[in-house]
């Protein structure tokens, strides 16, 4: 079976969604059991691999969801399997992307707040 151009790039969308998550899941795995005695050991050079991990699925992620587009614009009136790969796609790219920014927003507002703590605590010592 020979693949069109555009059923290639539903395929990309589809599998680069999959492998986003694939790689999110195993990377959070990773930093809550074998991370965490890493970074101990030789103290946080680990944590620079863990970033480029932190970042790799949503790279997967914007993959799919732009091939996922452009595969749809080629598919508009088709009632193909590749639509349906397609729409899967950019199913996988639009969750794993809300997760992401979701999970960035709640760090950056327990950091706000940490930080805010510890000024109020320094201004106002006495209020505990």
């Amino acid at each position: 079976m020979v693949l069109q151009p555009r059923d290639k790039l539903a395929c990309t969308s589809l599998t680069f969604g999959l492998v986003g998550w694939v790689v999110y899941i195993l990377q959070w795995c990773f930093d809550l059991t074998i991370g965490l005695f890493l970074a101990a050991v030789t103290a946080g050079i680990s944590a620079a691999l863990s970033t480029v991990l932190d970042i790799l699925p949503f790279a997967f992620w914007l993959v799919a969801l732009v091939t996922g587009h452009a595969a749809l614009g080629q598919l508009k009136y088709s009632a193909r399997v590749a639509r349906s790969r397609a729409i899967w796609g950019l199913v996988l790219g639009y969750i794993g992307l809300f997760f992401g920014i979701l999970t960035s927003v709640v760090m950056l507002l327990l950091i706000t707040a940490g930080i805010g703590a510890g000024v109020l605590n320094k201004v106002f010592p006495f209020v505990h």
